[in-house]
């Protein structure tokens, strides 16, 4: 019986499980930044094992929404401080997860190849700059808002 309990206590603990460099994240603030990003009017896509991206039908996107809701209504605080205090931490996630993070993060990892020759200045403003604002966050298993760049401007008719 002890070791069926510590088999769930390891099961629950193990969906809240991140690399040794980073705090866990919530089921509240999961939960609401996924919720964020499946309101956007964006397409919305999770990685792959081989960095492939599977993406979200709008047919299921109405489903994994109310799914949310119902885990954001039953993992958050009722109360007013530590709720604004959950949110805060779901939009710097989200924002983490951003396409343009994810192209900042990549930018730095090729200013750090010594090839690159990058000032180390310059090395040091971007490693604060990615630190600051684009935190290294899990990637898997998440929904991820597709980048889609706006149409061209429209000439002026003369």
């Amino acid at each position: 019986m002890k070791h069926a309990a510590l088999l769930l206590l390891g099961l629950a603990l193990l969906s809240q499980a991140v690399r040794a460099d980073q705090t866990p994240v919530s089921v509240c603030v999961e939960a609401l930044e996924q919720l964020e990003t499946l309101q956007t009017v964006a397409p919305v896509y999770k990685l792959t094992g081989g960095q492939e991206r599977q993406y979200l039908a709008d047919a299921q996107r109405t489903a994994e929404v109310a799914r949310l809701k119902t885990i954001v209504a039953g993992s958050c605080s009722a109360k007013p401080k530590i709720r604004r205090r959950e949110e805060s931490e779901a939009e710097h996630l989200h924002l983490a997860r951003s396409e343009g993070c994810m192209q900042d993060r990549d930018r730095l990892s090729i200013m750090e190849k010594p090839e690159s020759r990058t000032p180390e200045d310059d090395l040091a403003r971007h490693r604060k700059q990615v630190a600051a604002q684009c935190p290294d966050v899990d990637l898997s298993n998440v929904w991820l808002v597709q980048w889609v760049p706006p149409p061209p401007p429209v000439p002026p008719s003369g």
